[in-house]
């Protein structure tokens, strides 16, 4: 949950990060200079609170200069019987009284620095603060401030007197009275509450309820995750972009003018303070979510321990533990053996050198659509020409690539199941016309093609190739680069088949964004290959071991696949009515919550929609606040990859942007299309 706003000024208020803890403990100091010092916050102290509840820290800066902060906790609090003190909330600088389910915000501090009060700093910080109580729909704020001004006059008035004068606004108090303007509503004087001499120990008991509106706050804003500042790219996404163009080579794709300055959860974060819903998910990379803590800390204590001592010289814990997790989880009973890599690329070239060997053949059966990777073999491996190989030949031999039966495109009247008899039986022909099954090392799939437009392959037709493999000794490969680690809502796409592989090809979100594949299968395949004839110097990366482990943990687990499936429900409800409404829409397709749309001119020729359509869809996303990638031999789809962490209140408001850039682009087709006038003679 995060937070930025830019102030009229030029000031910017968000989420305090661990680079502003040294300037929080200057801040504190030259705003509360008489404050006990047990009672100060220090650098240390900061640091543990945007640990404990990051969203409740919150920073105004100039630059990187940090002028005005605030610290708040969540609370359970009965404003009608206070027994605390502000030392029992802190206890010694610490915010050890934070409750998560806590139904108050409690202000623990607020500062701005002298030489900026009187620019709304203050305000804009509490305006924030009742942003995240609507956010996390709390009962309100409560804070007790100090009578700053007591202390100068105390002599000479009674407490009581100063405090009815402030509340009646006949004595202006240099923080309470700023407080009640806010929208704070005084409900006691605490006498003992403050142990400083500047308010003279007495403090006031303050209350915004939730109902409340502050200026500068918005609920919209609040309740929203998506936050443009700027227009796609900003300036500093334009600059970052020319750097990029002078030193990168011009064939390396983007799908976006996005330029990160951080992610976590389902957001991005661009480097001009915009806040992205992430419904790419680094192509598919991204199943438990940016940085969750598990992982961060998993690699963090892993890199602190040794980064790489190399699988080919050293034996470490890493390897051998998800290396048998892997042999664990995936599919069959039999005795398995897995392979790290440093890629899913990588992966598949160790796959089919081993079926390879295992079988003594070498011919390698693949399919049109398919995507296995960009190395020699791999691309070779590869459909879709003019993208990915144009230029890059001659290919590896002895591959034969075979339609998929892409059931959407099937000839007109036929039934898909028909369609796939067809499919069936050519695929029988070619084992006569193309190749003969004694000659094949391994068929390689992908149960759900991904960048060949998520289109899952018919039961009966894999079905098919599990008895061909048995049959002739064929080695079964499943590339479950994009579809497998949770992405279908299962642990592994060919669950839902019951279909077992020989050998199971796993990367992307296996690593959690962390470069990761693996090679799990058949023990009697695993170690067909002679001593030194696998391996590379970065498969089984220490650091990414410990990373893929923690995901696996955190993907297996019931009520993440539980709460992934929800998401593709409500993801495939959405497509389904978009469908219904929009005549761009010709297929939607996938399983779970790995779902694409197929967008077409036409529905009944299937014609597809042009390129530069599906590209200035995915365009005016980003510039709502959505990214989204494209899919399909023909270009023409939108792929849905979203953290399947994400929250389904955040998916719907991705959503909602995406189909006005559905909409958009619909009503500017309408528009562009010619007008038949009758000749009348």
């Amino acid at each position: 949950m995060s937070f930025f706003r830019k102030l009229p000024d030029g000031l910017v208020v968000l989420n305090a990060r661990p680079e502003h803890a040294g300037q929080l403990e200057e801040l504190q100091r030259i705003c509360f200079p008489t404050l006990r010092d047990e009672e100060r916050f220090r650098a240390v102290h900061f640091l543990k609170h945007q640990e404990l509840f990051a969203a409740g820290q919150l920073v105004a800066l100039d630059g990187d200069r940090v002028v005005g902060a605030t610290a708040t906790v969540r609370l359970h609090f009965d404003p009608a019987h206070v027994d605390h003190t502000f030392a029992d909330i802190i206890q010694g600088g610490w915010l050890t009284s934070h409750d998560p389910t806590g139904a108050w915000l409690y202000g623990a501090d607020l500062s701005t620095h002298p030489d900026y009060r009187g620019r709304g700093i203050a305000r804009a910080l509490y305006a924030a603060r009742q942003e995240l109580v609507w956010r996390l729909r709390l009962e309100g704020q409560v804070t007790a401030g100090m009578l700053a001004g007591y202390g100068a006059v105390k002599a000479t008035t009674p407490v009581e007197t100063y405090y009815a004068g402030v509340v009646a606004g006949e004595i202006r108090d240099p923080t309470i009275s700023m407080q009640i303007a806010t929208g704070f509503e005084p409900r006691g004087l605490l006498a003992n509450y403050l142990s400083d001499p500047v308010c003279d120990n007495y403090a006031v008991l303050l209350i915004l309820p939730a109902e409340k509106q502050v200026k500068g706050a918005s609920r919209s804003f609040a309740m929203s995750s998506i936050r443009m500042e700027t227009e796609m790219p900003g300036p500093r996404a334009r600059a970052a972009l020319a750097r990029r163009a002078e030193s990168m080579p011009a064939g390396l794709g983007r799908a976006t003018d996005v330029v990160v300055e951080r992610a976590e959860g389902a957001l991005i974060h661009d480097v001009d303070g915009n806040t992205l819903i992430d419904l790419a998910g680094g192509i598919g990379m991204m199943a438990v979510g940016h940085s969750p803590k598990a992982i961060v800390d998993a690699t963090d204590a892993q890199a602190r321990r040794f980064i790489h001592t190399c699988s080919l010289v050293t034996t470490y814990e890493p390897y051998m533990a998800l290396a048998e997790l892997l042999n664990e989880v995936t599919p069959g009973d039999f005795k398995k053996k897995t392979l790290l890599a440093s890629s899913g690329g990588e992966s598949v070239e160790e796959a089919i050198k081993l079926a390879r060997k295992f079988t003594g053949r070498s011919t390698i059966v693949c399919f049109e659509g398919a995507y296995h990777g960009r190395t020699l073999l791999t691309l070779s491996l590869t459909s879709k020409y003019g993208l990915f190989k144009a230029g890059f030949g001659p290919f590896a031999s002895d591959i034969v690539r075979l339609p998929f039966p892409n059931t959407y495109r099937r000839p007109a009247g036929m039934s898909e199941e028909d369609f796939v008899d067809y499919a069936i039986s050519q695929l029988d022909l070619a084992m006569i016309a193309q190749v003969d099954p004694s000659a094949i090392a391994a068929f390689i799939i992908e149960p759900v093609q991904g960048e060949g437009g998520f289109v899952p392959v018919p039961r009966r037709y894999l079905e098919h190739i599990r008895r061909l493999c048995d049959q002739h000794g064929i080695v079964l490969i499943a590339d479950e680069i994009q579809c497998g680690s949770g992405r279908t809502g299962k642990l592994f796409a060919l669950e839902h088949y019951g279909v077992i592989p020989d050998i199971l090809v796993a990367a992307k979100s296996l690593g959690a964004g962390m470069p990761i594949g693996a090679i799990t299968g058949r023990s009697e395949i695993m170690d067909a290959a002679q001593v030194g004839g696998i391996g590379s110097t970065y498969g089984g990366s220490p650091v990414a071991c410990a990373a893929a482990i923690e995901a696996l943990t955190i993907i297996r687990q019931p009520e993440f696949l539980a709460h992934a499936n929800q998401l593709g429900h409500v993801l495939r409800g959405t497509l389904e009515r978009w469908k219904a409404r929009y005549e761009l829409i010709g297929d939607v397709r996938g399983l779970g919550p790995m779902l694409l749309m197929e967008l077409v001119s036409d529905r009944v020729r299937r014609t597809p929609l042009p390129p530069e359509d599906t590209v200035r869809i995915v365009k005016l996303a980003a510039a709502g606040g959505v990214i989204l990638i494209r899919a399909g031999l023909l270009s023409n789809c939108i792929r849905f990859l979203p953290p399947l962490t994400m929250p389904e209140a955040m998916l719907c408001e991705a959503l909602e942007v995406v189909e006005r850039a559905l909409a958009t682009v619909t009503e500017e087709r309408m528009a562009n299309v010619p007008v038949l006038v009758e000749s009348r003679g």
